[in-house]
């Protein structure tokens, strides 16, 4: 199952600044470290991919998911996970604190599908470490 990350901001001026190296290194990471349970097969197909969308709303608190949204002839499902940005900006490290919202949004969506993300949890702290020493993860 590969897994992908991709970026939409619907409030203007609501952004982090997270490049496109960033969306293709994070796809990466997570893609080697899950595999595809038997809800997601069952439901989709071993051949589907899954997208999460990253987004920002001022005024939540929370992590908001939205979807699935299914697209058959792409065989893609795909869900917008949109972070807490008045909460992320106010913290001391602001990309640290928004990777980590991010872990915890795809990783429950994992969770709902039945995928195992004991290898992507384990990973996370050391993941956000090397993408938020790396300037080319941000533009």
């Amino acid at each position: 199952m590969k897994v992908y990350f991709g970026q939409i901001y619907v409030e203007p001026g609501i952004v982090f600044p997270f490049s496109h190296l960033f969306q293709r290194r994070l796809s990466r990471e997570v893609t080697s470290r899950v595999k595809p349970s038997m809800t997601f097969v069952e439901k989709y197909g071993i051949d589907w991919e899954l997208m999460f969308r990253i987004s920002a709303k001022t005024q939540i608190d929370e992590m908001e998911i939205r979807g699935p949204s299914v697209y058959k002839a792409d065989k893609d499902v795909e869900y917008v996970l949109f972070l807490p940005f008045d909460v992320i900006a106010r913290s001391e490290c602001v990309p640290k604190s928004a990777l980590r919202f991010l872990f915890n949004g795809f990783c429950d969506v994992l969770r709902q599908l039945d995928v195992d993300t004991a290898d992507v949890e384990g990973a996370s702290e050391s993941i956000i470490g090397d993408i938020c020493s790396d300037a080319t993860m941000f533009e």
